[in-house]
């Protein structure tokens, strides 16, 4: 099985091509839309990837930090995101992110934690860089039985039962939490070629 370091090196220049299978922009804006932003907000894309997330934030807060372990993805979101000033971009791994306690207004994370080997952790993580009332909004997949995704993707988890990101959410501090269906699936191409649609949750919480 390949780790996700070697994998995200591997497929960087093809990833937003890959991506656009997965996850859609309508789907990205419809999960920033309901964190309901102010324009003075600042934020981070933790798993940036190639600057998905980052790309929808920009152009509605005031700074964007966008955080991977992958140095070959970061060049992609260099390229796709020169447009925007506002966003800066650094290479960390997700569980311990250069970012002090309380600083953040907003968190997202988009296909992120099932890459994670401490999801539970993670979210204690990113919930640490949120300020009183600041929010964390994740999207990821629902539990799915795809093992094909474990060796060919470098997925540690096949999914998430929501009621375990209610309570990991609860344990890391946050409050209001909400888990629903997020707008869109994510249409992953098996090693058959049949395609299959995987439902995909959009969980937002806030620091107590």
């Amino acid at each position: 099985m390949k780790n996700s370091n070697e994998y995200f090196a591997q497929v960087a220049g093809q990833w937003d091509e890959i991506r656009s299978g997965y996850f859609t922009e309508h789907m990205r804006d419809a999960a920033i839309a309901k964190v309901n932003l102010p324009p003075d907000a600042v934020v981070a894309d933790v798993g940036a990837g190639t600057g998905f997330v980052a790309m929808g934030l920009a152009p509605k807060v005031a700074k964007v930090f966008g955080f991977d372990a992958s140095a070959e993805m970061l060049d992609v979101a260099r390229r796709n995101l020169a447009a925007f000033p506002n966003v800066e971009l650094r290479q960390s791994p997700g569980d311990h992110l250069p970012v002090p306690d309380g600083t953040l207004d907003a968190a997202f994370t988009n296909m992120y934690l099932h890459h994670t080997p401490d999801p539970a952790g993670a979210i204690k993580e990113l919930t640490r860089t949120l300020k009183p009332g600041g929010a964390l909004c994740i999207t990821d997949l629902d539990t799915h039985d795809h093992e094909w995704q474990r060796e060919q993707m470098a997925d540690l988890w096949l999914g998430f039962e929501r009621d375990d990101i209610r309570r990991w959410f609860a344990e890391a501090g946050l409050k209001d939490i909400d888990v629903d269906c997020a707008e869109g699936t994510c249409n992953a191409c098996g090693p058959d070629g049949t395609v299959e649609p995987l439902s995909i949750f959009v969980a937002i919480g806030r620091k107590a």
